[in-house]
């Protein structure tokens, strides 16, 4: 408990420092074209700048100055309730910073250059759009189950591409039919897959060759960024708790 008090006590001075600060110190002399709100001051150049940058659509300057009225009163009142000062919104502060921080990150590898499909991808990727696959797939505790082919669960799928799990499809393009694959690994854990067959989808229920494009454009960054967080994974010296491990 007082680990968490700490942490999530760093996280919310993090995320409020800016909101709160104002609040905190001296209210700065008015110049002309500044908003005061009790005891807090945006001074003309402040209002440009939230204007300029807020995510949010105005259709003025007065609707901004409405609406930075209004926040300001609300995180007053927030303030006077110390509800800054409550575990529970300590930890939601804390998980929306973190959750903040984790969206930045992907969005960058997202739109990175190297996690730009080729054009040869992208091809391969749209005869897949096309075809329906029956597979099964082996999931397996350990490591070593996978190695003796013991403990696995089976499960059976006949769907399209996009329908098939996430770090199935991803390994949809190296199966030979009927062949049991290698070992495979993602952050669900071991497994392995077994193509049975294959069979065309009627044009009727195929995507447009636009959508398919964009469908395997989005598709093909996914599985990059799904297999750099499997690079972290095994990178990483990470150890589960013991009542948890095996899948518990």
């Amino acid at each position: 408990m007082k680990y968490l008090l700490i942490s999530t006590s760093i996280l919310a001075a993090l995320c409020l420092g800016l909101l709160i600060a104002p609040l905190l110190t001296p209210r700065p002399e008015a110049v002309e074209g500044s908003l005061i709100v009790n005891q807090r001051t945006y001074q003309p150049r402040e209002l440009e700048e939230r204007l300029r940058t807020t995510p949010y659509h105005f259709d003025s300057k007065s609707e901004l100055i409405d609406d930075l009225i209004n926040r300001e009163l609300l995180l007053q009142e927030a303030k006077k309730q110390k509800i800054d000062a409550e575990i529970a919104f300590r930890r939601s502060m804390r998980d929306f910073y973190e959750q903040s921080m984790i969206k930045t990150l992907l969005d960058r590898q997202y739109g990175s250059a190297e996690n730009q499909p080729s054009s040869t991808q992208v091809a391969t990727c749209r005869s897949l759009l096309s075809t329906e696959f029956q597979l099964r797939r082996f999931d397996y505790p350990t490591l070593s189950a996978v190695q003796n082919n013991t403990g696995a669960r089976v499960e059976e799928y006949n769907l399209p591409y996009l329908e098939l799990p996430e770090d199935t499809r991803a390994a949809v393009p190296d199966l030979k039919e009927d062949k049991l694959s290698a070992p495979l690994h993602s952050t669900a854990g071991w497994f392995r897959l077994q193509l049975v067959a294959t069979r065309p989808l009627a044009e009727i229920e195929q995507p447009s060759q636009v959508e398919q494009e964009k469908l395997c454009r989005s598709e093909l960054r996914k599985q990059k960024i799904q297999g750099w967080i499997e690079q972290l994974h095994q990178k990483a010296a990470i150890r589960r708790p013991t009542a948890v491990k095996g899948g518990e």
